[in-house]
């Protein structure tokens, strides 16, 4: 049996997916860019911390200051729309709309960008859940709202829950082997 246990382990190990977990909300990451889903468009979307870092990400902020989000429209039909861009403590969906005003923490009002890009840079000052909206309204009656949560501070890796499979993987191999040394013991 002990001669099984190391090999399980390397299986279980080997197992554990190298690329980064699947976005949540609207935003995906797709062939080395995070897309924003926007109604029946995209966005492709970059996050910034210049004095931290030289990287960009996706979704989670390494760490709270200064953050620079950069939303580029993919299509040219957004680009005659007012879009919105807020940015909210994480709390129960169904409670947002309530509790709009005490939440936002960042907001940067309707406008068109005839240019493409929409740049919105924010000072996070505590680590914590967020969630991004953006939405998009347009002269025929399009009203698209796109939410993104998101993280700020966190070290939330997406193989954290292979890491913790494994250790109850092994664990599991412990306890059975330790419980049939002490049946051996016993009798």
């Amino acid at each position: 049996m002990r001669k099984l246990f190391i090999p399980a382990v390397l299986v279980t190990l080997a197992a554990a997916p190298a690329s980064p977990a699947a976005a949540h909300g609207a935003m995906r990451f797709e062939q080395e860019a995070c897309v924003l889903k926007v109604g029946p468009d995209f966005m492709y979307f970059s996050g910034y911390q210049p004095a931290i870092s030289q990287k960009k990400f996706c979704e989670d902020i390494p760490q709270a200051g200064d953050t620079i989000f950069a939303l580029d429209y993919a299509q040219d039909e957004l680009r005659k729309m007012t879009a919105d861009f807020r940015i909210i403590r994480e709390v129960p969906e169904a409670e947002e709309q309530a509790r709009l005003a005490d939440i936002t923490v960042a907001y940067l009002p309707p406008r068109a960008y005839p240019a493409g890009t929409l740049n919105f840079q924010h000072d996070f000052k505590e680590t914590g859940d967020y969630v991004g909206i953006v939405t998009v309204d347009g002269a025929a009656g399009e009203h698209w709202v796109a939410r993104f949560p998101f993280s700020v501070g966190h070290a939330n890796t997406p193989r954290t829950p292979y890491y913790l499979l494994t250790a109850a993987v092994v664990l599991g191999f412990l306890l059975l082997f330790w419980g049939k040394d002490d049946k051996k013991k016993s009798a």
